[in-house]
């Protein structure tokens, strides 16, 4: 049995309108009336609310199936992400929905079902705002044919309108999707390259209101600096980037011609005059060349070379003021890659905010990284506008801005309703097996208290066997102890003799080393009792070898080395021991 199946027909929620005593006949044609009645008087109230006002003995599962449309569609309702207004309007279905469950349980809310798609495909409106304007009109289009087609559903008891109803909003989901895509990347690009522009200007901008503040120059130079050479920085700027060479070669240059346009600067040192008079204008056509990619015409900077001639020549010029609006210098900074960084968890997501009393989504399509500025669209992927991303960070610190939570379909509404019911369910199961047990409870006394008597004897038993086989581990222990104290007595004496034999051995004694071909037999021929020192040699008297007691006896006890006849003959000793031995044998 499914969950779904299982809820329906065992679940108990308090106050709810259950049949007392035995299950009773489902009234089907009243369930079906009253459900089919309160979608046409357009009802916002809750199934089961309905079902109490009438007169009448539902079924356990009617009851149940009504409950649980409630519980999907209110959480839908809370958790969904979407606007108010839309949830509001789909939540009506629940009507359908536990007419669907009463007769199919899980099969109807099963992902190829009609109302489970249209459900799920209103995530794509998830930045859909009600603001009254035409971006409106296909919404609320749909949502009024969506109950118009359940209306006919309920009359012909059939769910094909609702069938084709859906199939219709799908697709038109998909090519809005689609256009949406096209009109949000086009946007982009020409968004992109209007913030390279703006970033350009502003730029220039504070380059000459930072330079010329305080100047006074002479009214060619100002006519050329405002007009030819904010233009090559423009394109510098726009090109190349505020952090390239061509634009602080630009910059540098601007900073040259103030310093010879302004009389108070130049005048006062003139060997840096004639090193820039030299250099000047040379200088202006390298950077030309670099942003425009040609070299400029001869004219191009005849006033600037004029006016150096008259500098050199230490002739009066005429100045005036110059005049440059003030701007902010932070455009001349390279972009910040901190704000770029912190700008990037932002982008691809929903906001909202409240104007007029009413939500408006907004979705913050990236970051101009030129200008610092988001780019804000809607859900058709129009330009709602341009911001500073620090402005939105201000907005959003004060609360005047929030981030949408993540999606939140109809599948995550139903998983979660499930389990949170599948807790109750079970815990409830609990409870009645738990009141079976206890009837049982009685009438398993005896015998459990006979089993118990029995395992008692057993427990006896066991303890019993467990302490005779202790016994006889513990007398096997002694017995082992024995043997080992026993052994070790026994190497004890034995090394006992080895020592005493090795010390009665005297000179000319013989001992043999090893076995068999590798046997060497050697004399006593010094012994030293102060140290333990023993000297032998051969039976030639030499190849001298010296060896302790105590190693010497170990290599008795262990069979590496034989005592030897004191004084005897090598040979003769060898036939005595072969004698023993035979004899013994």
């Amino acid at each position: 049995m499914s969950l779904i199946e299982s809820i329906i027909t065992e679940l108990r929620v308090p106050d709810l309108p259950y049949p007392v005593g035995q299950p009773v006949p489902a009234e089907h044609p009243l369930w079906y009336r009253t459900l089919s009645q309160a979608w046409g008087a357009g009802s916002d109230e809750r199934v089961v609310t309905h079902l109490q006002r009438v007169d009448a003995v539902w079924s356990m599962r009617q009851v149940n199936a009504a409950y649980l449309a409630d519980r999907i569609m209110n959480v839908f309702l809370r958790r969904s992400g979407l606007h108010p207004y839309l949830v509001h309007r789909a939540a009506r279905l629940r009507f359908w929905l536990a007419l669907d469950l009463e007769a199919h349980g899980d099969r109807a809310v099963a992902e190829e079902r009609p109302l489970r798609r249209w459900l799920d495909s209103l995530q794509a409106l998830r930045g859909w705002s009600r603001t009254g304007g035409r971006s409106d009109r296909p919404v609320e289009t749909h949502l009024a044919a969506m109950e118009k087609a359940v209306g006919k559903a309920l009359e012909a008891g059939d769910e094909q309108p609702i069938e084709t109803c859906v199939s219709d909003w799908s697709e038109q989901i998909r090519r809005q999707a689609e256009q949406a895509e096209r009109v949000a990347a086009r946007l982009w690009q020409t968004e992109s390259g209007a913030a390279g522009q703006r970033a350009a200007e502003q730029a220039v901008r504070a380059a000459l209101s930072r330079t010329c503040r305080g100047r006074r120059l002479p009214n060619a130079l100002l006519t050329f600096i405002d007009g030819d050479w904010r233009g090559l920085m423009r394109r510098a700027a726009l090109v190349y980037g505020v952090d390239s060479e061509a634009w602080r070669h630009a910059l540098r240059l601007l900073e040259w011609l103030i310093w010879v346009g302004d009389e108070s600067l130049c005048g006062q040192d003139r060997n840096r005059l004639y090193h820039v008079g030299e250099q000047l204008t040379d200088k202006l056509v390298q950077v030309v060349a670099m942003v425009e990619g040609h070299d400029p015409e001869p004219r191009r900077f005849a006033a600037v070379d004029t006016l150096l001639a008259k500098r050199l020549r230490d002739e009066p010029v005429d100045q005036e003021p110059a005049d440059m609006p003030e701007a902010d210098p932070r455009w001349l900074d390279k972009p910040d890659q901190q704000q770029r960084k912190e700008a990037s968890s932002w982008v691809g997501r929903w906001y909202l905010y409240e104007a007029d009393g009413q939500q408006i989504r907004q979705f913050l399509t990236g970051l101009l990284e030129e200008t610092g500025e988001v780019l804000w669209t809607n859900a058709r992927g129009a330009k709602l506008g341009v911001e500073s991303f620090r402005s939105v960070l201000a907005r959003f610190e004060a609360g005047e801005l929030t981030q949408l939570p993540d999606a939140y379909p109809f599948a995550a509404v139903l998983k979660d309703t499930l389990s949170s019911l599948q807790r109750v369910l079970e815990s409830q199961r609990k409870q009645r097996e738990q009141a079976r047990d206890k009837a049982r409870q009685e009438a398993e006394a005896l015998r459990r208290a006979q089993e118990e008597a029995l395992e008692e004897e057993r427990r006896r038993e066991r303890e019993r066997e467990e302490r005779e086989a202790r016994e006889r581990e513990e007398a096997a222990q002694a017995a082992r102890n024995e043997d080992e104290a026993e052994r070790v007595s026994e190497a004890a004496e034995l090394w006992a003799k080895v020592l005493a034999e090795v010390d009665r051995l005297e000179a000319g004694s013989w001992i043999q080393l090893g076995s068999g071909d590798e046997a060497v037999r050697l004399k006593l021929a010094l012994r030293i009792r102060a140290s333990g020192k023993m000297v032998f040699v051969d039976r030639y008297g030499l190849n001298r070898r010296e060896i302790l007691r105590e190693e010497l006896a170990s290599r008795v006890r262990d069979g590496e080395a034989q005592l030897l006849s004191e004084g005897a003959e090598f040979a003769d000793t060898l036939s005595r021991v072969v004698g023993r031995l035979r004899v013994g044998g």
